[in-house]
């Protein structure tokens, strides 16, 4: 795709990701990878599209299970919209898609968990729910195009 970048990762798993021209990469510690859009006004939100990494030997549907609950205890009302099975290159995972909200803003949440051999990772994409048909369509993208250096796995 036109406009498309690779933003290649090493510590401490390797993760290619294709984003859109327009996302800027964000340095956070603990992460795999940050990218935010770019050109958001002061003060408003920015969607972003975050990789952690961990490991993990509990199976998927209890990493799965406890990161609803996480969410349900970690932010101010929110609503749990779906939880569904997916794979990924051949991993098994799931898509867990919740709302919360940060003052009068509500944030939709699209959470892709992906069990590898002994690790996971946690693909989080956020933005408000009014910035989702701008955004939607990159985060799919951004995910779809998302490969691990499997040794590492």
């Amino acid at each position: 795709m036109a406009g498309w970048v690779t933003r290649t990762i090493r510590p401490p798993l390797e993760v290619a990701v294709r984003a859109p021209a327009g996302w800027e990469r964000v340095d956070v510690e603990h992460t795999e990878l940050v990218l935010a859009l770019a050109g958001m006004p002061a003060g408003v939100f920015r969607p972003s599209f975050v990789v952690v990494s961990y490991f993990s030997e509990e199976p998927l549907p209890q990493i799965a299970l406890r990161a609803a609950e996480e969410a349900q205890q970690e932010y101010e009302d929110p609503l749990l919209i779906s939880s569904e099975y997916l794979e990924h290159f051949g991993r098994a995972g799931r898509r867990i898609e919740f709302t919360y909200r940060i003052g009068e803003t509500t944030v939709f949440v699209r959470r892709w968990i992906l069990k590898l051999e002994s690790r996971c990772l946690d693909v989080i994409a956020s933005s408000t729910v009014g910035q989702v048909p701008l955004v939607r369509g990159a985060f799919d993208a951004m995910f779809s195009s998302l490969a691990w250096e499997s040794a590492a796995a």
